[in-house]
């Protein structure tokens, strides 16, 4: 059984049972399941993402999440992403999942701090001979003014069409967002 499928049942099952018997302000033991998963976790990945149920469960019950589950990120960065998406196919470029998933790839590096950013700006440092993009570290609060550009109703020229890709990942005070290209 693959991790994602392991990790919704032991948070829900450690969210219903410390969340009955523990008072809030107790140090809860994660179970030797729990604590075995960051071990499990892919290569190249420090964190892994749960659904959204198990992050509202953890918050019902006043559960502190282990280090190794990454905060759930604000609505701004879902947003952001679909509304760059349809910013980019208005420009003439095609959605392309390898693509959306080397961004997934930087996005995540830019959130465990291992890119170099000049302002807000950062290069992933994977699949550069495929193709080329950027990463923006946003705070909320600039995620929500890029979303706001991203959807005034402007003509757009369109350019060379390119396959593209759009991710987001959050370190819990900003939101990453890295747009990659295939040549």
């Amino acid at each position: 059984m693959n991790i994602s499928r392991r990790i919704l049942p032991v948070t829900a099952a450690l969210a219903l049972t410390m969340g009955g018997l523990v008072p809030a302000q107790a140090q809860v033991q994660l179970p030797p399941q729990v604590q075995e998963l960051s071990s499990q976790l892919p290569a190249g990945s420090s964190q892994i993402e749960l659904p959204a149920q198990a992050y509202d469960l953890a918050k019902q019950f006043n559960i502190q999440l282990p280090p190794f589950i990454k905060q759930p990120a604000p609505e701004v960065a879902h947003q952001l992403v679909s509304a760059t998406n349809a910013h980019l196919r208005k420009q003439g470029h095609v959605e392309d999942g390898n693509a959306r998933n080397i961004a997934q790839e930087w996005a995540d590096h830019g959130a465990a701090g291992t890119l170099t950013f000049h302002g807000n700006a950062g290069d992933g440092r994977t699949h550069l001979n495929e193709g080329s993009g950027n990463v923006y570290r946003l705070s909320i609060q600039e995620a929500q003014d890029r979303l706001n550009w991203l959807n005034r109703d402007v003509p757009v020229t369109p350019g060379p069409s390119k396959h593209f890709g759009v991710a987001t990942s959050f370190d819990g005070s900003n939101v990453y967002v890295a747009e990659y290209f295939f040549n």
